[in-house]
C-alpha cells in the first residue's frame, strides 16, 4: 500500500479497480474513524465533498462502521440525515426546530473531593501489556483514571434525531467499543454480537477513557472503541465487501498518536484486501492536520475545519 503525498488530495492506500461511478455493481461499506468533534466536522466535510465530486451518498453504504465520533456520524447517516444536511448544519442554517439544533440541559457540576487519580482499570493495562504485543492505546485507557465528564451535550443532535429507537433504520450499521476489563473489542450490532439500545452503544463508544466515565451495558463496563483503534477497519473483513471507504481523521505522520493510528490502519487494510476487498483510506491533508490539531476538542473550530475541506473539494 502506497499513499499519495499531492498536496490537497486525501492519501488513497489501495490502488482504485473500480470507478466511482460503478455504483450499482459494487458492494460498498463505509468506515468512520474517531477524532472527536474536530473529526466529526472533517470527517463531514470530506463526506460532502465526496458526494458533491463523486455522486455517491453515502447513506447509501452497505454496512457503516463508527468509532466514538464516527459511530456518532454513522448514526446520523443511518437514520438518513445528508450531507447537505450536515453542511447547513455547520453552516448555522438549520431551522430552530430541527434536530440537530437539539441542546441537552446543562449538567450540575460534580462535587465533593477527589482521591488520588488511581488506574480506572489495572486489568485492561496489565492485559495491553504482554510479552508478545503491547497495545499502546488500550494500556493508556487503562492507566488513566475514572472521568467525570458528560457526553450529554454532544450526543443531543444524534438524540433527537435517533429518539428511543432500539436501533437505527439502517440495519447494518456498527458501533465499535472496547471491554474495559477484558479488553475485548466489542462490535456492537454486527452479527453475533449486541445490540443494545443506539444511544447507549454511541456513549460507549465515545467515552474517552479519562474524560468520560465507562458506560455499563449488560453489567459489562465499555469505554470508545479508539482505545483498541481509531479505525477497527477490520470489522468488515468476513462482510463480503466489494470496497471499503475508511475515513481516518487521526491518523497521519505528525506526532506518534496519528503515526500510532496509521500503522494499525495499514494492517487493518491489508487483511482486507487479503479478504479481496478494496480498501480506500481518507486521512487529513496537511494543512487539515494542522487546524485538527490545534484544538482537537474545541468547538469553535469545528465550521473553520468543515469549510476548509469543503472549499478544497474531492479531487481523488
Amino acid at each position: 500500500m502506497r499513499a499519495s503525498s499531492r498536496q490537497g488530495q486525501q492519501p488513497i492506500f489501495a490502488p482504485r479497480t473500480r470507478d466511482w461511478s460503478d455504483l450499482r455493481m459494487t458492494k460498498r461499506g463505509l468506515v468512520i474513524g474517531a477524532g472527536g468533534v474536530t473529526g466529526l466536522a472533517w470527517s463531514s466535510g470530506t463526506l460532502a465533498a465526496l458526494e458533491e465530486a463523486t455522486g455517491w451518498d453515502p447513506r447509501t453504504a452497505d454496512v457503516l462502521v463508527g468509532t466514538s465520533q464516527g459511530a456518532f456520524l454513522s448514526g446520523l447517516l443511518a437514520s438518513s440525515v445528508a450531507t447537505q444536511d450536515l453542511t447547513r448544519w455547520y453552516r448555522r442554517e438549520l431551522p430552530e426546530t430541527h434536530p440537530l439544533r437539539s441542546r441537552a440541559a446543562r449538567r450540575a457540576e460534580a462535587s465533593g473531593r477527589r482521591g488520588l487519580p488511581l488506574p480506572a482499570s489495572p486489568t485492561l493495562l496489565a492485559r495491553a501489556v504482554g510479552p508478545r504485543r503491547i497495545m499502546p492505546l488500550a494500556a493508556l485507557s487503562g492507566l488513566l483514571p475514572v472521568g467525570t465528564g458528560s457526553l450529554d451535550a454532544f450526543l443531543a443532535p444524534l438524540a433527537a434525531v435517533v429518539g428511543d429507537d432500539v436501533w437505527v433504520p439502517h440495519p447494518a450499521t456498527w458501533v465499535t467499543a472496547l471491554d474495559y476489563d477484558s479488553g475485548r473489542r466489542i462490535c456492537f450490532g454486527a452479527p453475533g454480537w449486541p445490540q443494545p439500545p443506539f444511544l447507549d452503544a454511541v456513549r460507549a463508544s465515545c467515552t474517552v477513557p479519562g474524560q468520560f466515565p465507562p458506560v455499563v451495558i449488560d453489567g459489562r463496563r465499555y469505554v470508545d472503541g479508539g482505545a483498541h483503534s481509531t479505525t477497527n477497519a477490520d470489522v468488515v473483513a468476513d462482510a463480503g465487501l466489494d470496497e471499503v471507504v475508511v475515513l481516518a481523521p487521526m491518523a497521519g505522520e505528525d506526532g506518534l498518536l496519528r503515526r500510532v493510528a496509521q500503522r494499525q490502519l495499514r494492517a487493518e487494510a491489508r487483511r482486507l484486501e487479503r479478504a479481496g476487498t478494496t480498501v480506500r483510506v481518507l486521512m487529513p491533508t496537511r494543512e487539515d492536520r494542522v487546524l485538527m490539531d490545534a484544538r482537537p476538542l474545541d468547538m469553535t473550530a469545528r465550521s473553520a475545519i468543515f469549510e476548509n475541506v469543503l472549499a478544497r473539494g474531492w479531487t481523488g
